[in-house]
């Protein structure tokens, strides 16, 4: 199984990941709080319009569900904090198991 994590924030400091299996599109999100916690689940769990780049200068709007596929789920992340106020950290390794993982 292929795993992706992408490391989160809210607050000063509080950090987690989410984790996201390409294959199976199970995503496990990794909060000490969980009221936090919730407000990822939720977002990840419903129906998300974005404005999609078409070109340099040009977008459409696109419905997507997060969690059908990666793709998605990136594109939804990057408008998650105007939501709720959890960024996602892109250039942030996640460690898990000791091991390193930088988001794709």
């Amino acid at each position: 199984m292929e795993w992706v994590y992408l490391a989160i924030h809210y607050g000063d400091n509080e950090r987690g990941h989410i984790a996201y299996n390409k294959e199976t599109k199970e995503c496990q999100v990794v909060l000490d709080d969980a009221n936090w916690k919730e407000k990822v689940e939720s977002y990840l769990q419903t129906e998300q319009t974005v404005m999609h780049a078409t070109g340099l200068n040009t977008y459409d709007e696109l419905t997507v569900q997060p969690l059908e596929s990666y793709e998605y789920l990136k594109l939804a992340l990057t408008r998650m904090w105007n939501k709720n106020g959890v960024q996602v950290d892109w250039g942030i390794p996640v460690e898990v198991d000791g091991q390193l993982y930088f988001a794709e």
